[in-house]
């Protein structure tokens, strides 16, 4: 086997280059059956002394197995780390990798289509196995996927050679994993690559002047921005008549692999949801009911002591029609009928309505917060929805329901009430008129 894979030389990124932020998915193997992979065989002049017997092709074909292992994940993050890249989902982080991860704008998976393997097994004078050594090359073949946007945005090939000369118990895996690396360290260095996640530049887009990279802000909007809700006047006709109109107000929030649910509260395009949902993300994907429009927004302002985000969306489309609901911010009474709009579980239920009654008042003592127990229907995927009384007007959102070990229990769900919400995001808000 030669070096016919060497590393490719990586761009340098300015200083203040602020790339777009990429996670790491899965590495598959796809190799056909059949395909030599692995052999052992003599290396070097000696070789027919120091290399253990028989020399032969030990593995053919790698099919169908995917590896999203950490081992992988840390390759991934330090390699392209190491080239500027920031990498979401550190699997170094304990507590909250998931979060970090939902803040990436494009994902990243690979398909190994080719390994060539040669190694040499040996044993010391005394016969006792030492490892082995040898030379490894990988093929990938990799897509990057637009998380945003929810499409391919790049597919290319890279190759990467891994080298050990003194034998290791672990050699087999350490020559796959150096190979590996190189082929990850290639795509780093890809110009095509690097002009997507540092630039924005797709493939086949001719490329801007380098005097107007970097001119643009990370972000769109001032998060200190003015936000205030119309005054609207309080519905007093039963929603169960205007359901059709109620659930346009919501919308589905994706952010990394996850979704959630919001709802709109300004016709400007501001929207609520849950800080869960959006992660450290900060900008995500917006699905307008009935899956009309898939629109980006920006996380303006978050509350993470409170649970609460306030988005923006970056366009507004002329034909999107956004109708905020009234906002009710006095108690509601105990048995009272309420209804919620989520997505639960599913991003194929998005639209669904549920009904139920408020159950209870509860305080969280520790963190000192007021919250609406409703046994209205909501799963995974709900939190963020809104929370309307039985006519309509917006009185909380979903934040989070009691389990036990067994799952969920039904109809112990908990709301955070709407006006804590708008403090907590600093949103101005002026009583409506009944």
């Amino acid at each position: 086997m030669s070096k016919k894979c060497p590393l490719q030389e990586a761009a340098i990124p300015p200083e203040d280059a602020q790339p777009a932020p990429i996670g790491f998915r899965e590495i598959r193997f796809a190799i056909p059956t059949g395909t030599p992979t692995v052999s052992q065989s003599p290396k070097g002049p000696f070789g027919l002394l120091l290399c253990d017997w028989p020399y032969t092709m030990s593995q053919t074909g790698v099919r169908g197995r995917a590896f999203p292992s950490d081992n992988f994940r840390e390759i991934f993050l330090e390699t392209l780390k190491g080239q500027g890249y920031d990498v979401a989902g550190d699997p170094g982080r304990f507590f909250d990798e998931e979060e970090d991860e939902m803040r990436a704008n494009y994902a990243i998976g690979g398909e190994i289509t080719d390994i060539k393997m040669d190694t040499c097994k040996r044993s010391n004078v005394w016969g006792i196995e030492q490892g082995q050594k040898g030379e490894a090359m990988v093929e990938v073949k990799w897509t990057v996927f637009d998380l945003l946007h929810r499409r391919s945005a790049y597919k290319t090939t890279t190759r990467g050679y891994g080298e050990l000369r003194t034998p290791n118990y672990e050699g087999t895996a350490l020559l796959f994993e150096d190979a590996l690396a190189a082929a990850i360290s290639n795509l780093g260095a890809d110009k095509q690559f690097y002009d997507l996640i540092f630039r924005g530049i797709e493939p086949d887009v001719k490329p801007i002047t380098a005097d107007d990279l970097y001119e643009d802000p990370v972000t769109k909007f001032d998060p200190n921005e003015e936000v205030g809700v119309a005054p609207l006047s309080l519905m007093d006709q039963p929603a169960k008549d205007k359901i059709s109109e109620l659930v346009k107000m919501a919308v589905m929030v994706e952010a990394g692999g996850g979704h959630g649910s919001g709802f709109f509260i300004t016709d400007q395009g501001h929207i609520m949801t849950n800080a869960h949902v959006v992660g450290n993300a900060t900008r995500v994907r917006v699905v307008t009911s009935g899956k009309q429009d898939k629109l980006i927004a920006e996380v303006l302002r978050i509350d993470r002591k409170r649970d609460v985000a306030l988005l923006k969306l970056e366009e507004l489309p002329a034909d999107l029609k956004i109708k905020p609901q009234p906002i009710r911010t006095d108690k509601a009474e105990v048995g009272e009928d309420v209804y919620a709009i989520g997505v639960p579980g599913l991003k194929r239920l998005q639209d669904t309505v549920t009904r139920g009654i408020v159950s209870a008042h509860r305080r969280d003592l520790k963190a000192k917060h007021d919250l609406i127990q409703a046994d209205v229907g909501i799963h995974s995927g709900s939190s963020g929805c809104p929370l309307l009384d039985n006519n309509g007007n917006i009185i909380g959102m979903a934040v989070a329901g009691y389990a036990s070990d067994s799952g969920s229990l039904a109809g112990l769900n908990l709301f955070i009430p709407i006006s804590d919400a708008l403090d907590a995001l600093d949103i101005s808000f002026t009583k409506p008129v009944r």
